[in-house]
């Protein structure tokens, strides 16, 4: 071809062009510049995984884990069942043990239609999203802890947490799909400078992290989510194109793999890591390249392509779960987050009368008008979610039966109730179909302080993850 395409002029620019690597002849420079570029191609930002059609689970349906967060906390007068309580003041808690659910309070009535479903659970912390000595920040350790469980660093310029659980489930099995997880939101984050009280944007505006340092990328246009998801490269080119452009990217690959490899060995302990991390890097994308043409998913039709239309916080989150359930339907990927706004989101929800910030309110001091605004979002985040319940509920699942059957789904927040900022019994909810091995239609006590990364550790158990570390977590919760 006398021109290449933009993807294989950014590799050649490391294989190709530049200098041949001997040992020190190439500068580490260089070869960082080049992993940048690898990783910023448009085809591999979905870093997206798959098995053969024969390893897929068209016939054996597997499990998938969905997270849902909400910020700011939640009225819980109106979101509680009656229980029975022990303990005086603020150190009331559940008793422990299990109970019928026999009614739902006013804020998950959404969710009565699939009550069979339905596991409410109290009795669950987050301490590292107490200050521990770290003063103010509650809404960023919040959000920063709700899968990971690790304190957050609070220092300027610098973010440090942990794996969040998610991102354990897709390193363990996500590879068995094209994509090992998806990240997505309504409300865009800031990868710079600091949000709440000194600790860095990053915390606020994410709940699944890669890596102490990383934050999975969080999508928040259902169009793109939909073409990374269901389109791939281009789909306006044949396969033969697709292939014969692998093809080249393979071969190139090869080339840098083993002149990086042969870098490594000459380089400090520090460098290495870098290096090991840039070859962790090429494996991934070595991956993609082996099921490239399995980008575009004509089960998923152009018609199921979110038009864009996100007015109102409703069409925004009805778009995301429509291109999330079609995700589970074309078992493109099990692994999924979606956050219903950023921790200390100001977003004024006039969809239902509602005018001012929603964190602002949060802090309402008793005042009736605020709580019963706080109410009102509230209602519209557990419709929203409701509706993705129903898209879960109604939906085939790749193995038959709906999809819910061998779902886990979790909503809630890191901080119980927003005017004083606890993080112990936090509102909480699991949604599981049989196939999960989880009964619903019940309240589930457990004692006060038990981390929410039991509950994590628990769901990954299920998801085949064993003898998973996670944070704080003490071992897997039975549910």
């Amino acid at each position: 071809m006398e021109q290449r395409d933009q993807e294989d002029h950014g590799l050649e620019t490391l294989a190709g062009r530049g200098p041949r690597v001997t040992g020190f002849a190439l500068p580490r420079r260089t070869v960082l510049r080049g992993a940048g570029v690898l990783m910023a191609l448009p085809w591999l930002e979905a870093m997206a995984q798959a098995v053969p059609a024969a390893q897929s689970a068209a016939t054996t349906p597997l499990r998938r884990l969905l997270y849902v967060y909400v910020p700011n906390g939640v009225k819980l007068d109106e979101w509680r069942a009656d229980i029975p309580v022990a303990g005086e003041g603020r150190k009331r808690a559940p008793v422990a043990g299990e109970y019928e659910l026999k009614e739902l309070k006013p804020l998950l009535e959404p969710l009565r239609p699939f009550a069979n479903h339905l596991t409410v659970l109290r009795g669950l912390a987050h301490d590292k999203a107490r200050a521990n000595g770290d003063g103010p920040g509650d809404h960023a350790r919040a959000a920063a802890t709700f899968l990971t469980g690790v304190q957050p660093l609070k220092t300027e310029g610098r973010v440090r947490l942990g794996v969040s659980a998610d991102q354990l489930a897709a390193s363990t099995v996500g590879g068995a799909t094209r994509i090992r997880s998806m990240a997505l939101g309504t409300e865009r984050g800031r990868s710079s400078g600091q949000c709440d009280s000194g600790y860095a944007c990053a915390y606020s505006g994410n709940i699944s992290w890669e890596s102490e340092h990383t934050p999975a990328a969080k999508e928040v246009n259902p169009q793109r989510a939909f073409d990374r998801l269901f389109r791939g490269a281009d789909a306006s080119q044949s396969v033969e194109v697709r292939k014969s452009r692998a093809e080249r990217r393979r071969s190139l690959l090869d080339y840098v793999r083993k002149e990086s490899k042969a870098l490594g060995k000459r380089l400090g302990s520090a460098d290495r890591a870098r290096v090991d991390e840039y070859e962790t890097g090429l494996r991934e994308l070595e991956r993609q390249l082996d099921f490239a043409n399995a980008a575009h998913v004509d089960s998923v039709p152009d018609a199921a392509r979110p038009d864009g239309a996100m007015e109102t916080f409703r069409e925004h989150a009805r778009l995301l779960s429509e291109v999330t359930a079609l995700a589970f339907q074309a078992d493109v990927t099990r692994i999924a987050t979606i956050m219903f706004g950023n921790e200390g989101s100001g977003r004024r929800y006039t969809e239902v009368g509602v005018r001012g910030a929603h964190h602002s309110i949060s802090h309402h001091s008793g005042d009736k008008d605020k709580l019963r605004d706080i109410g009102k979002i509230n209602r519209l985040h557990m419709e929203s979610f409701a509706y993705l319940m129903d898209r879960l509920h109604t939906l085939e699942g790749p193995g038959g039966g709906a999809l819910i059957d061998h779902s886990m789904v979790v909503y809630g927040s890191g901080i119980a109730e927003g005017n004083r900022h606890d993080h112990h019994d936090l509102p909480m909810v699991l949604l599981a179909g049989e196939g999960t091995g989880i009964k619903g239609q019940r309240t589930v006590a457990f004692e006060r302080g038990t981390p929410v990364n039991d509950l994590h550790l628990g769901l990954l158990s299920k998801m085949g993850v064993v003898d998973a570390k996670l944070g704080d977590g003490r071992g897997p919760l039975k549910i």
